[in-house]
């Protein structure tokens, strides 16, 4: 266990620390030095020497740890199928900064703290997480290969790039993710020519592409529902379905699947049973296909025009881990996969939203901003009204079931009717193993800390989540009460 510290500087000394020992601890091999600038120079013009003094686009202000001020100064097509993207960064806090441990992806599959992996755009059609492209020396973004020259003094700033694949289906304008605070939402993209940033060569656009599937996720007591853009699957529970050991559906079982058949609208639906791990294959194998074929049967009445296709999987696709009764009862479930169908609704104007409060922290939600593709980012202020430092740290508490692989403030739900929406998460892989991470702000890696408040402190944090069917909801955050919320244009 590391010790808890209770300074803010203690925690950026911890920080350094650990980022370091984690560089420390690779396999030995480190990213090849990233080609000169006479090898990789792509022809941009290059804006005028001096300060980057460009107009931003959109500006985002960090304060969940050390402060500083993004700036969006550059979203532009890069050839047919990229875009490349710039983010100013100044240092806002009276101490030292180091906006490349700032802005890197160090909780991807791949953590490179050389390269400014953190920025990626958002295809919210298409469900996706679209990061710098990769090349055998990095990702084509820009780079530090000496740490130390990367720290800004108070007031310094840097431009950041990276060149990343254009959103599907021509978007006209884009969410930009970095890895310091709240998304820039809704960005106009631009055809304009783009230019290089100060002092740097931008190498072109050519590298694979890396993309993260986006899975929205709502749930209520009996049911899971995850919505990836193209195919909805509900997980209605075995335990509300059946009685033990038995494939006959019980009278709850009723309601469950006639609200699940309105979703679908036709086409090949398959129905999937699956056991947790205790018992034998030989008991769970034939009882999850009996059930699947149960829940088909009902689900043939009510959908006629449907294809149903059963198929029992035992225990040998958990969603969550058997080593928790929580993650065992959600394993035992009948999952309906179908294709997507419903249209976005369009939120109603906005009506203006409350604060709650609770031990001395006040939670008050700024705005639900639809980003396409029937997801939206909500940002909201958490402030500490007692008079001594305090941690909250609710915001980051999860259930071990779930899998997220590092702490984020998760804890966040909007209300959708019976439902409950979570934050999306995206999903990264590496030769042997699969992660999920959270699509909202992190409280791990240099965020450690990041749910620390001073006293009389307020912070921003967001998180991206599918849309709610109303215009109005409420959101519970953390353990805080709930606070109504509108979706805004």
């Amino acid at each position: 266990m590391f010790p808890r510290l209770t300074r803010r500087g203690s925690w950026r000394a911890c920080t350094a620390v650990l980022l370091l020992l984690t560089a420390a601890c690779t396999d030995g091999t480190s990213p090849s030095p990233s080609p000169s600038p006479e090898k990789t120079a792509s022809g941009l013009p290059a804006p005028p020497a001096g300060p980057d003094t460009r107009p931003a686009l959109a500006t985002v202000d960090v304060d969940t740890n050390d402060r500083s001020r993004l700036e969006l100064v550059g979203l532009n097509r890069y050839g047919p199928e990229h875009v490349l993207v710039q983010i100013r960064i100044t240092n806002t806090h009276d101490d030292h900064l180091n906006p490349m441990h700032q802005i890197n992806d160090h909780v991807s599959d791949r953590p490179d703290f050389q390269h400014a992996t953190g920025i990626a755009l958002v295809d919210a059609e298409a469900r996706q997480v679209l990061a710098p492209l990769r090349t055998p020396g990095g990702c084509v973004c820009s780079t530090d290969e000496d740490d130390y020259k990367s720290y800004l003094d108070p007031g310094e700033h840097k431009t950041f790039f990276a060149v990343v694949p254009a959103p599907s289906g021509g978007a006209r304008t884009t969410t930009v993710l970095h890895q310091m605070g709240a998304p820039f939402l809704n960005v106009p993209i631009s055809d304009e020519p783009p230019t290089a940033p100060p002092g740097q060569a931008v190498p072109p656009p050519v590298g694979e592409k890396v993309v993260y599937p986006i899975e929205a996720h709502s749930e209520d007591p009996d049911t899971e529902v995850r919505d990836n853009g193209r195919e909805v699957e509900v997980s209605i529970s075995s335990d509300v379905l059946f009685a033990v050991d038995s494939s006959a559906l019980a009278p709850a079982a009723g309601r469950l699947l006639e609200k699940t058949a309105a979703r679908i609208g036709g086409g090949t639906v398959r129905v999937e049973g699956h056991a947790d791990s205790t018992g034998t294959d030989e008991i769970n194998d034939p009882l999850s296909q009996r059930r699947a074929e149960a829940v088909a049967e009902r689900l043939r009445a009510l959908v006629p025009g449907a294809v149903f296709e059963p198929k029992g999987f035992g225990s040998r696709r958990p969603l969550y881990s058997n080593d928790e009764e929580e993650g065992r009862r959600r394993n035992r479930r009948v999952t309906i996969t179908f294709t997507r169908t419903e249209a976005t609704q369009t939120p109603a104007p906005a009506t203006s939203s409350t604060s709650s409060q609770a031990d001395g922290f006040t939670v008050a939600p700024d705005a639900l901003r639809p980003i396409g593709g029937g997801l939206g980012v909500l940002t909201y202020t958490v402030t500490n009204t007692n008079p001594e430092e305090t941690w909250r740290h609710e915001m980051s508490h999860d259930e071990g079931w779930q899998r997220i692989r590092f702490n984020a403030a998760i804890n966040v739900e909007l209300a959708d009717g019976d439902h409950r929406i979570r934050p999306a998460r995206y999903t990264v892989r590496d030769s042997s193993s699969r992660a999920n991470l959270c699509l909202c702000s992190s409280t791990s890696g240099v965020w450690i800390g990041a749910n620390n408040f001073d006293p009389k402190e307020t912070k921003h944090f967001w998180a991206l989540l599918q849309l709610p069917s109303a215009p109005t909801t409420t959101a519970e955050i953390g353990d805080l009460p709930a606070v109504p919320v509108s979706v805004t244009q």
